[in-house]
């Protein structure tokens, strides 16, 4: 019985009875266009309905027929006002996900949902006075919703939108790498940023992956907790994981229990492991004989007292330097965690040091180094040996760099301390400015300056071991036909099934259209302004799948990080959006708006908003 019933309740519909009962079809159902009400497609239903409800009310055929017409011709109008009423509930959806994802982008706080409609609502008053259908345009404005609460759902939805992205991206990939940082937010609550670099569709991401809050201790344990759950969570398989770079902090790098060695045994293989680059040039920038630091804890000293210490000298000293004209307004302050404030500091101190020693003097402040030469040599070598060392920082920062990239600026500068060495010891000063500003005025000792050098240079071969180590191989992206096979580490890569790499390299070394496409990427890459992982990635692309051995491990090189730059990058952004203003956000909230703010990829706002019920403004 049930299935002979479900068989009759999808009949279909017959255009005959919208002539003679005044019925349409609508969703696989006879709809009555004079009362709405709707019944199976089946002749007995149809023709009951209309004369036990509506036969009676007409005395002639004629009658009967008019009055059909006029319902159906009515019972449509009604249809196309109401699509067009639930279109314009969906439009104002989609724009309340657009306004919400600006407001994530800018860092802005969810009420300024509000502020952004009345704005719009101010503008179009003027911008549209003109226009015949101003109301209907401030109408369809004023029907957007934009409350915080609207704003907080919508950018919640968003940045589920791109972790679920992600999280089909980090699937398919056949290798990723992840670069993670612990820092704490302005609730004193330990957060983990782990950021992920993967392939997909012949494009390289480097994707926020989550903003995790570490809600007691942040031993090892806790980290490797963390992260597992996360990427558990996910259903990502960690089999895939090929180089893990952290800040270089004992629980990261313990030998024993440190995170990298916790996650190795998770995964049940050896991973490949890097200190922050970025991290370890500003351990080396702080190498210094003692007679070094106490310069700067005198300069540091010197311009509390005139920053820190009294409004009224602050803006006396200020108004001086603007009556001599000096190239700078005030000085700066020093913090000894970012990376480039003591250069910049030492500089700006330098340029106005006249300035300096006539204010201190009027105020009978007394700091006797300042007329100390071999003190002020100390000076002037430390802001032209730190001026280097910015350079060089400056260099290591940004994202989609290699590590190929991050070791030859490495190399470089561990070479050019050989020519200041030099250039100091024969007192020419060329890389020197200061320095040889003040040799022009006194005589100068140079000892403890090379010694300095020759220590600085002792402590950047030290630190950068595991750069040295993995070097050569990270050559590979660009010279594979050069490739030592009897150094090449493949054990690292022995779990992406490569057994047949060694044939494959042959293979690829006889032939002359694949290593002289090398050579022509290698001179490619000299132009500084070329965009050098992505033209490595095409070049490794391009080729013929009958090197896969080779491609897997060149975009397993591709992954690996050699900086946790983008975990800093967004600590920054997560500070500047759970400000002291905000401190109210929960963990989740904050991870959101970070999220949409870093991400490369475009949530499918149209998509979303078509899942959503139209709901206007209140």
């Amino acid at each position: 019985m049930t299935e002979k019933k479900r068989k009759l309740d999808h009949r279909p519909f017959q255009d005959n009875w919208t002539i003679e009962y005044g019925f349409v079809e609508q969703k696989d159902r006879a709809v009555c266009a004079f009362c709405c009400e709707s019944v199976v497609c089946r002749t007995s239903s149809v023709q009951r309905h209309f004369q036990t409800k509506h036969q009676s009310k007409f005395k002639t055929s004629e009658e009967k027929g008019e009055a059909i017409k006029k319902a159906i011709s009515g019972f449509k109008k009604q249809t196309v006002i109401l699509s067009q009423a639930v279109g314009m509930k969906s439009k104002a959806t989609e724009c309340s996900y657009k306004i919400a994802q600006c407001v994530a982008l800018n860092g802005k706080p969810f009420t300024d949902g509000e502020y952004i409609k009345e704005a719009f609502l101010s503008g179009a008053e003027v911008l549209f006075r003109d226009l015949k259908n101003k109301d209907i345009i401030l109408s369809r404005i004023r029907e957007i919703p934009v409350s915080a609460r609207s704003v907080e759902r919508r950018i919640s939805d968003l940045a589920e939108n791109v972790t679920t992205k992600q999280t089909t991206g980090l699937k398919q990939s056949l290798v990723f790498s992840v670069a993670l940082d612990e820092s704490t937010d302005v609730n004193d609550a330990s957060r983990l940023a782990v950021v992920a670099r993967y392939l997909e569709n012949n494009h390289i991401y480097e994707e926020l992956c989550c903003l995790l809050p570490l809600h007691d201790t942040t031993k090892a344990e806790d980290i490797v907790c963390a992260f597992t759950g996360y990427f558990s969570k996910q259903d990502i398989n960690l089999n895939k994981l090929f180089c893990v770079t952290t800040d270089g902090a004992a629980a990261m790098v313990g030998k024993k229990k440190g995170f990298v060695k916790l996650l190795e045994n998770h995964v049940g293989r050896k991973l490949l492991s890097f200190h922050c680059i970025i991290h370890q040039e500003g351990l080396c920038a702080k190498t210094s004989s003692l007679d070094l630091v106490s310069v700067m804890k005198t300069v540091v000293e010197i311009i509390n007292f005139l920053i820190s210490r009294s409004s009224l000298v602050h803006r006396q000293f200020k108004s001086l330097l603007q009556e001599v004209e000096c190239e700078y307004g005030d000085l700066l302050l020093y913090n000894n965690v970012r990376w480039l404030s003591r250069g910049k500091v030492l500089a700006r101190f330098v340029c106005c040091l006249e300035a300096i020693k006539m204010f201190l003097d009027e105020k009978q402040k007394r700091f006797p180094q300042l007329n100390d030469e071999s003190w002020l040599l100390k000076l002037m070598f430390m802001t032209d040996i730190n001026t280097h060392l910015n350079e060089l920082n400056l260099k290591l920062q940004g994202q989609g760099q290699t590590v190929l990239d991050l070791f030859s600026y490495w190399k470089a500068f561990t070479m050019k301390l050989d020519i200041f060495t030099r250039d100091i010891n024969i007192k020419a000063f060329k890389y020197f400015p200061n320095v040889k500003n003040h040799a022009n005025q006194f005589e100068v000792n140079t000892d403890e300056l090379q010694e300095y050098v020759k220590a600085l240079k002792a402590e950047f071969e030290k630190r950068s071991q595991d750069f040295y180590i993995h070097g050569s191989l990270f050559s590979y992206l660009i010279k594979p036909d050069m490739l030592d096979l009897t150094n090449a580490q493949l054990e690292l890569f022995s779990w992406m099934d490569i057994d047949d790499f060694e044939m494959q390299q042959i293979e690829f070394r006889s032939s002359e259209i694949w290593t002289l496409k090398f050579a022509e990427l290698r001179k490619s890459l000299e132009d500084e302004n070329f965009e050098k992982s992505g033209a490595i990635l095409n070049c490794w692309i391009s080729l013929p799948s009958s090197f896969i051995c080779l491609k897997k491990i060149a975009f397993a090189l591709l992954s690996a990080f050699g900086s946790t730059y983008s975990c800093e990058q967004i600590f920054s952004h997560m500070k500047a959006v759970l400000s002291p203003r905000r401190s109210r956000l929960t963990p989740e909230h904050s991870e959101n708006c970070v999220k949409l703010k870093v991400t490369k990829y475009v949530p499918d706002i149209e998509e979303l908003a078509k899942t959503m019920q139209g709901q206007g403004s209140h």
